[in-house]
């Protein structure tokens, strides 16, 4: 009984920790964006129907936003499996523009087969900003839900965030202080790469509930998951995606529920 009660109240902490609310730079606008992201996350793909479900949500928000780039947080399937990974594929076939992703600690058998080039540690420029993309899916408690990432990809992080542009940060796992819950064990770590750099944004999945945690001048955000049948660690259902939009450095986001 008391293992049982010691969850909920585990679950329920966790739930009122988590917020949708609107976030802006402090002290500036953003009236025409420059740069348009729509992230989601923690898909969990593993049937044919979670597939056209995601596909069908996909598009709406496409159509809806006119994103720039389209993000995805990690656990892309349930289980790694290929056969769920081909379903994403079709899900997401021909969309534009087309998802870049990091790997989430469901998606680790993925680490280890032709796609395994999908999810790693990375870069991207787009206009006047660098995308870096941690890669935080390694092995640890319960299926890597309690992990941290090893000095080689620290290494790989620290060649990411060399340059003077603003740096967005998108991996699986939490990394905020305050982050509600899950984060990762060498968040600290990583966050001390980016001490000296601008770093505007850290954008995570895993938790399954969106929540806004600004700290010093870079904001700390997670989403819902954008899924068919997953439950959520918030305790509620919500499901939905991120619209982050920039604009000569400045930043604004809002997180969309959808049904």
């Amino acid at each position: 009984m008391w293992r049982g009660t010691s969850v909920v109240l585990i679950l329920t902490a966790l739930a009122c920790r988590a917020n949708y609310r609107d976030w802006q730079t402090p002290g500036c606008r953003v009236d025409k964006p420059d740069l348009k992201i729509l992230q989601i996350s923690d898909t969990h793909v593993a049937i044919p129907a979670d597939g056209v479900w995601l596909r069908e949500k996909l598009k709406a928000a496409l159509e809806k936003h006119q994103p720039d780039l389209l993000i995805h947080t990690g656990d892309v399937t349930l289980d790694g499996a290929a056969h769920e990974w081909r379903i994403f594929e079709s899900a997401v076939r021909d969309l534009k523009p087309a998802p870049l992703l990091v790997w989430g600690n469901h998606d680790m058998p993925l680490k280890d087969s032709e796609w395994k080039k999908e999810g790693f540690t990375r870069f991207v420029e787009q206009k006047n900003y660098r995308l870096v993309f941690l890669d935080s899916a390694w092995p640890g408690w319960f299926k890597g839900s309690y992990t941290e990432v090893p000095e080689t990809e620290l290494s790989l992080l620290s060649h990411a965030a060399e340059t003077e542009k603003p740096i967005l940060l998108f991996a699986h796992h939490p990394l905020a202080k305050d982050a509600p819950g899950f984060r990762l064990n060498n968040a600290d770590a990583v966050l001390a790469v980016f001490a000296h750099k601008k770093l505007s944004g850290v954008f995570t999945g895993h938790f399954h509930g969106a929540y806004i945690a600004p700290a010093d001048k870079t904001l700390f955000a997670g989403v819902t998951p954008l899924t068919l049948q997953r439950f959520n660690h918030t305790l509620s259902q919500s499901k939905g995606y991120r619209l982050i939009e920039l604009e000569n450095g400045c930043l604004r986001t809002k997180h969309f529920e959808v049904d």
